[in-house]
């Protein structure tokens, strides 16, 4: 009773102070984290098994949800889009390892910094996973909060001191025709085992299991997906194809984002509550540097993400920021974003081209990483 009783207190005052503006930034469900880091501190505890529920209810939705556009979105955009990807994740991945070292911070905190400062909940799922740490989720926490700041200040900083024309940059926004997009295929008459989106749910995330499963052995260590990855990849591919025979697996995005934030909530939540045990411990071993750290694992892939964009392939100044604030997989800054464009939402679609890609890959990076570089 006392375990539930904290679930859904957490999540209530969670949701609270997520809601609250912070000078134009709001943390919404990330406020979870922050809430739970403080009950860890003082003790709390939560079932273990919430933060692999939580990460597959979260990764297998959005499978779903950019399923139908994930192909769609390569082919239009090109190979710019998965190279703009490529190099953001690669830069991140190089700048964990040199942290780590510069700084003299544990590897397993160094990725986690770079979970927060990149704001990609699915990479922390996959560095937990690697480790029995909770340094991890320390990271996560400490790096977040400008890991949301920095990127929207970039949105919103570069278009001043570039003293750019909104409308013009606007108009240069010109999306390709993608008649995959604008035409629905007709499956005929298909079959909904339920209404409401949990058996292609359920379905991703059994297939997503199976799949993360599977070792891939490399030298002394084994890669694999993991349940979340494997989950990832199940739902867009079921996304994509929209059905499994004759049955249907459509689900309205609506019903998925319910799933995915409930998911999100319980990967947040346990993370914090484990985190927050050594969580002043850790900050007071490592002192500021901690927070000099994330701001390097933030501004710089960032920033060398919106140059390749803008300078190397020649993307307008909007389309190269709504890449960046894709390759980071970071949604405020695109809602930011929108904020600079006046709500021109063309912006959205150069995010959609690079978020899914970064998302994947963030979630094989750590693995990577470990392989040659192994945590304890």
């Amino acid at each position: 009773m006392k375990e539930l009783l904290i679930i859904f207190l957490i999540m209530v005052l969670g949701y609270a102070l997520g809601h609250i503006n912070f000078f134009g930034l709001k943390f919404g469900a990330s406020a979870i984290l922050i809430v739970a880091l403080f009950f860890g501190h003082f003790g709390f505890e939560v079932p273990k098994f919430l933060a692999s529920l939580g990460l597959v209810l979260f990764l297998a939705p959005i499978g779903l949800m950019a399923g139908p556009s994930f192909m769609a979105n390569i082919k239009k955009n090109g190979l710019s889009f998965l190279t703009i990807s490529f190099i953001t994740v690669s830069i991140g991945g190089v700048l964990i390892v040199l942290v780590s070292k510069f700084f003299d911070i544990d590897l397993a905190l160094s990725m986690g910094l770079a979970t927060g400062a990149m704001t990609s909940t699915s990479m922390l799922g996959t560095v937990k996973s690697l480790t029995t740490s909770n340094l991890p989720g320390v990271g996560y926490g400490i790096a977040y909060a400008f890991g949301v700041v920095g990127v929207v200040l970039i949105v919103q900083l570069i278009p001043r001191l570039l003293k750019v024309d909104v409308e013009e940059e606007n108009k240069k926004l010109i999306l390709p025709k993608d008649n995959a997009n604008t035409v629905k295929k007709d499956f005929g008459n298909l079959i909904d085992f339920e209404n409401n989106g949990l058996f292609a749910i359920a379905l991703a995330s059994t297939l997503g299991i199976l799949l993360g499963s599977i070792k891939i052995p490399i030298g002394n260590v084994s890669l694999s997906l993991g349940a979340g990855g494997g989950s990832l990849i199940a739902g867009l591919v079921l996304g994509h194809y929209g059905r499994l025979g004759r049955i249907n697996l459509v689900v309205s995005n609506d019903r998925l984002a319910l799933v995915r934030d409930l998911g999100l909530a319980f990967f947040l939540l346990e993370s914090g509550v484990s985190a927050g045990t050594g969580f002043v411990e850790v900050v007071s071993q490592y002192g500021i540097k901690l927070f000099f750290a994330g701001v390097i694992l933030t501004l710089v892939p960032a920033l060398i993400s919106l140059f390749i964009s803008y300078k190397v392939f020649k993307l307008p100044l909007f389309a190269a920021l709504g890449a960046t604030t894709g390759s980071m997989t970071s949604a405020p800054s695109l809602g930011a974003l929108l904020q600079v464009t006046n709500g021109d939402d063309k912006v959205s679609s150069f995010y959609a081209a690079t978020q899914p890609t970064a998302t994947v890959m963030m979630v094989f990076l750590p693995q990577i990483i470990n392989i040659f570089f192994p945590m304890s």
